[in-house]
C-alpha cells in the first residue's frame, strides 16, 4: 500500500467533497437526521472546500492510497477559549467507507499528529460525537483519552460532542 498525504488545493476539492459526502452519509445515519445527511452532498461540500482552503489559516489534506483518493483531514491551532498556543487540534479526520478499519485511516492519524508536533504544539485535541461509537473507538486506539469536555451542537437536532486529548 502506498499512502500520501497531500497538502490540499483547489485542484483537490472534487474529491475532497465525494469523500467527505460519503464518508458522512455512511458514519452519521442514524446519528444525525436523514434530512440533513442526505442533503451532505458532495458538490456543497467541494464549494465549502474551495473557499476554506484559500482563505482560512487551517491545513487540509488529501489522502491517497495507491494514487485513488482515500480520505481528507484538517488541522491547526485549538482556538477554544483560555487554550495555550501549544494546543493544536484534529478538525476532521474521514475517509471514504471503503477503506474504513485500513491501515490507510492509522496513518492519516498519525501523519496529522506527526504534523501538529513539526508545527510546535505538544497536546492535541479531537472532538467527536457522542454516538459515533465507532470514531471514539478509533481514536482512542490512537492514545486520545477523553477529557471531560463537552458541547452541543445543533445539526438537524441536538447533539453531544465530547473531546478527546492527546499529548505528542
Amino acid at each position: 500500500m502506498k499512502f500520501q498525504a497531500i497538502r490540499a488545493t483547489v485542484d483537490c476539492v472534487s474529491d475532497m467533497g465525494f469523500i467527505h459526502s460519503k464518508s458522512w452519509q455512511a458514519a452519521y445515519r442514524g446519528i444525525i437526521p436523514d434530512n440533513v445527511v442526505d442533503d451532505f452532498l458532495p458538490e456543497k461540500r467541494a464549494a465549502i472546500f474551495q473557499k476554506v482552503i484559500t482563505t482560512n489559516p487551517e491545513e487540509y489534506y488529501l489522502f491517497k492510497v495507491d494514487d485513488i483518493p482515500a480520505g481528507i483531514g484538517s488541522l491547526y491551532k485549538n482556538y477554544e477559549e483560555n487554550m495555550d498556543e501549544t494546543e493544536g487540534e484534529i478538525y476532521s479526520i474521514y475517509f471514504h467507507p471503503d477503506f474504513w478499519g485500513t491501515l490507510a485511516t492509522h496513518k492519516a492519524v498519525e501523519f496529522c499528529l506527526d504534523r501538529l508536533k513539526e508545527l510546535g504544539f505538544k497536546r492535541i485535541v479531537i472532538w467527536v460525537l457522542q454516538d459515533n461509537i465507532r470514531a471514539r473507538k478509533f481514536y482512542e486506539k490512537h492514545g486520545f483519552t477523553l477529557d471531560g469536555a463537552q458541547q452541543i451542537l445543533e445539526i438537524g437536532k441536538p447533539l453531544v460532542e465530547v473531546r478527546y486529548s492527546s499529548f505528542v
